[in-house]
């Protein structure tokens, strides 16, 4: 029930003396607890609190608000604690085109560990997601966002492809040959741009098909249509193909991880996801996709 949220971050702010402890506590930003605060004043015309550098100090009205809100807030959680045994909990998830959903299996199996009735609706609308598994580069701007791995990009060939002979790959090794597009990547563009800067290496390099997300692109690749640009971790993914780095290039990196929508539902999600205690704490990067 969102609109008792102002009461909860009250109640947190009340209990521990500070804003900023109401919204870890909460597990949101200072500024969303002040600004609740700020219209919990408006609505019943005065301040609740005192501030100081020492903390909060609750006024009379801020006692009296505590005393009655404590037992609206408790028949609510219990109401909802008896209703979330019985409603399916949807949570919209997105999977960007070029990221493969394996990696991110053990998280949604820990959110369903945690919410038996979860129920997982798949979207292409990354902005409408409570989770978007995206590279930060297509975070949708206002979501937080949890990185988990970085990874490099490489050239992804057939397994049988002679290039595969060489001890190492260099632009001039693809004059000629039929490349796979990724329009839905930006990291693939900025390679192609690199690439494009050497225009004399790699004259011959022709486009011989786009694909739509990189599921398809293995499997166009596998099946001997052409070279791609690719995430090095994709060549685990799909059998006949071999990932391979351009030496003389500058390697193209990119990071992946969990992004989710600044809401309650979303942020407990992100939660469960993480199995962490709160979607503020810091993550370090790990270096391939275990999660």
């Amino acid at each position: 029930m969102d609109d008792l949220t102002p009461l909860r971050y009250f109640r947190a702010a009340y209990e521990l003396g500070t804003f900023s402890a109401a919204a870890r506590a909460c597990d949101v930003r200072q500024p969303s607890v002040s600004a609740a605060i700020a219209r919990l004043e408006d609505r019943y015309d005065g301040p609740l609190f005192h501030r100081s550098r020492d903390g909060l100090t609750p006024t009379a009205l801020g006692h009296e608000l505590y005393s009655q809100a404590g037992g609206v807030l408790a028949q609510v959680s219990q109401l909802e604690a008896r209703l979330k045994g019985h409603v399916a909990r949807v949570v919209r998830v997105y999977c960007a085109p070029d990221v493969m959903m394996a990696p991110f299996d053990a998280g949604l199996a820990r959110i369903r560990r945690a919410v038996p009735r979860a129920q997982f609706q798949f979207t292409d609308d990354a902005l409408q997601a409570d989770l978007q598994f995206v590279a930060e580069s297509c975070l949708p701007r206002g979501c937080g966002f949890h990185p988990l791995w970085q990874e490099r990009y490489g050239l992804a060939l057939h397994s049988a492809h002679p290039l595969l002979a060489k001890a190492k790959l260099t632009l001039a090794d693809l004059a000629g040959e039929a490349l796979i597009a990724r329009p839905y990547c930006p990291s693939a563009d900025r390679f192609l741009t690199e690439l494009g800067q050497e225009e004399a290496p790699v004259a011959g390099l022709r486009m011989a098909a786009s694909a739509i997300h990189d599921a398809q692109l293995m499997e166009l690749v596998a099946a001997g249509l052409g070279v791609a640009l690719m995430p090095i971790s994709h060549g685990e993914a799909q059998r006949g193909i071999v990932l391979r780095e351009i030496s003389d290039v500058d390697s193209v990196t990119r990071v992946v991880g969990v992004g989710y929508r600044k809401t309650g539902f979303a942020g407990d999600m992100a939660r469960h996801f993480l199995n962490r205690e709160s979607v503020m704490d810091a993550m370090p990067l790990a270096s391939v996709a275990v999660i």
